[in-house]
C-alpha cells in the first residue's frame, strides 16, 4: 500500500486551481488540496524574496507519482519549481482504496 503526497506552490489561486483541475481530469491524482495562506522567504538571483505562494498538495497512488511530478514540472510557471513527494506508509484501508481507484 503506498499512497504519496506530492507538494507544489504557485504565486497566483487560479493558476494553481487550473493546475488542480488538469491534474484531476488526467487522473493523476485522486484529491487536490489548496492553501492560499503561505509566506514563502527565499534567495532567487542573489536577491532575497517574502512572497505569498499557494500551496498545492496532491494526495495519489504511487504509480501516478512520476508523471505527475514531471506534468507539474512541465507546465509551472516558475523557471525552478518546487515540486515535492512523499510517501504515506499507512493510511486507513477505505482511503487508500478511494485513491488507487481514483486514479485507474
Amino acid at each position: 500500500m503506498a499512497i504519496h503526497l506530492v507538494y507544489s506552490y504557485y504565486p497566483k489561486l487560479n493558476e494553481a486551481k487550473k493546475i488542480a483541475k488538469s491534474v484531476l481530469k488526467n487522473k493523476l491524482a485522486a484529491c487536490v488540496n489548496i492553501n492560499k495562506n503561505i509566506n514563502s522567504l527565499y534567495f532567487w538571483n542573489n536577491k532575497f524574496c517574502d512572497e505569498k505562494e499557494i500551496e498545492i498538495s496532491f494526495k495519489t497512488y504511487k504509480n501516478k507519482v512520476k508523471k505527475l511530478v514531471l506534468f507539474l514540472e512541465k507546465n509551472h510557471p516558475y523557471e525552478c519549481p518546487c515540486v515535492i513527494a512523499f510517501t504515506i506508509k499507512s493510511s486507513n484501508k477505505k482511503f487508500f482504496n478511494w485513491i488507487k481507484s481514483q486514479t485507474k
